[in-house]
């Protein structure tokens, strides 16, 4: 045994540790000379010296185009085989480029990120599909964005009135055929009742009782007013609208204000049911809830307005009528009615004078004169779609509406 081991290891030792020399210098060199090629993909593309009136759609910040490519590298094996996608970038240079061209991806065009990787020593070759690359003209221009209404549910005990702007712009920058058509069909910006607390307008409310505003009012927070335009950018692009400071969501209390005054009710008939319908001959039926007061036909039960202001019903309230639609004869053929209000053109400027004369100096600094004129114009209207009548703080007013033998007889409706 100890003479086996001594003529492997001992005898001639000289020689064969040269030999073992000579064995790793002809691996390492080999090793080092084998030359592989290998596809790698989806390696990100940068352009540099574009010119300041052009730029590429779909360009992201610093210069990276949206898309990548795959090229096909040849080299060193043991470098090809350590090369990452992550390791590369493509470098385009634009200088005195102004018009679209079609250019080859060469080794120049390449890049390291890594810095333990020399790509002079480990790639000989790269090749690679044709590159386009389109240059538009730079633009900028201001875009409508369209507040739309807000999706969610407003918070408990609080009733959305509306939105104000309905119309803001934003200012943007980019690809002319880009920009040309988000200018077309515009932008449309959605919000979230349910991102808003009870809390949040528990606080505004309580501030507002001090200077006897009826509106709660959340103003947008600055975060929010952002717009999504992943044509132009990966992030959200901010509003610029100086009117933006303005924009808002407004509540009113789902309270339940006193109308103190009689109600009349008059009757419609259609020009087409002249023929079969006669308003000389039918009439309004009177009972306990509707009661003829100086011929007219009144609801004196004491009602409710809910989703308006004090305001707003001191106003209305002597201009206020209930019309029935009379088109139909049959039995148990329910009418139907609805709640209107005599020229209200004319009570608006009485409800948009009275607001401004008692508007604060705090108040008045929220908007310019004529936004403030036209925001007040908008609550008007939108209380005209909100306002609903309660015949007690527990029930809607509802009624049952029929015609029988000539009368149109009102209760009403207990469901």
């Amino acid at each position: 045994m100890k003479s086996i081991l001594k003529k492997i290891f001992i005898d001639n030792w000289h020689r064969k540790i040269l030999a073992l020399i000579i064995a790793i210098i002809t691996w390492v060199f080999i090793n080092n000379s084998l030359t592989i090629t290998r596809t790698v993909g989806n390696i990100p593309i940068k352009v540099i010296n574009l010119a300041e009136n052009k730029t590429i759609p779909g360009m992201l910040p610093g210069g990276m185009l949206p898309e990548n490519i795959s090229i096909t590298i040849t080299g060193n094996q043991n470098f090809i085989n350590q090369i990452h996608t992550s390791d590369l970038e493509i470098i385009i240079d634009l200088k005195d480029k102004t018009h679209n061209f079609t250019t080859l991806i060469t080794k120049n065009n390449l890049i390291s990120k890594n810095p333990n990787i020399n790509l002079e020593r480990s790639i000989k070759k790269v090749m690679s599909s044709e590159l386009t690359i389109k240059l538009s003209r730079l633009v900028k221009e201001k875009i409508p964005v369209l507040i739309t209404k807000p999706i969610g549910e407003a918070p408990k005990g609080y009733q959305f009135l509306d939105v104000w702007p309905y119309q803001l712009y934003v200012t943007l920058k980019g690809a002319e055929e880009i920009i040309k058509n988000l200018k077309a069909k515009g932008l449309q910006l959605t919000f979230n009742l349910s991102d808003i607390s009870q809390n949040e307008l528990d606080i505004i409310n309580a501030a507002n009782k001090r200077g006897k505003k009826d509106i709660v009012s959340f103003f947008i927070p600055t975060v929010w007013k952002k717009i999504n335009i992943p044509s132009l950018s990966p992030y959200p692009i901010e509003i610029d609208d100086p009117n933006s400071k303005a924009l808002r969501l407004d509540f009113i209390k789902n309270d339940l204000i006193p109308i103190n005054a009689s109600i009349p009710v008059a009757l419609f008939f259609p020009p087409s049911t002249v023929d079969k319908l006669n308003p000389d001959t039918i009439t309004l039926a009177n009972n306990d809830f509707l009661k003829k007061i100086n011929n007219s036909n009144m609801i004196t039960t004491p009602l409710l307005a809910q989703g308006v202001s004090e305001d707003f019903i001191n106003i209305i309230k002597q201009r206020m009528h209930i019309v029935i639609l009379v088109e139909s004869k049959e039995e148990g053929h329910k009418l139907v009615w609805n709640i209107q209000v005599i020229i209200p053109v004319e009570l608006e400027d009485q409800f948009v004078n009275k607001v401004l004369a008692e508007e604060t100096d705090e108040q008045a600094k929220e908007m310019e004169p004529h936004m403030r004129e036209e925001y007040q114009r908008n609550i008007f209207r939108s209380y005209m779609h909100t306002c609903r009548l309660y015949i007690s703080p527990e029930k809607k007013l509802n009624l049952k509406i029929t015609l029988a033998d000539n009368e149109v007889h009102v209760i009403p409706d207990k469901l």
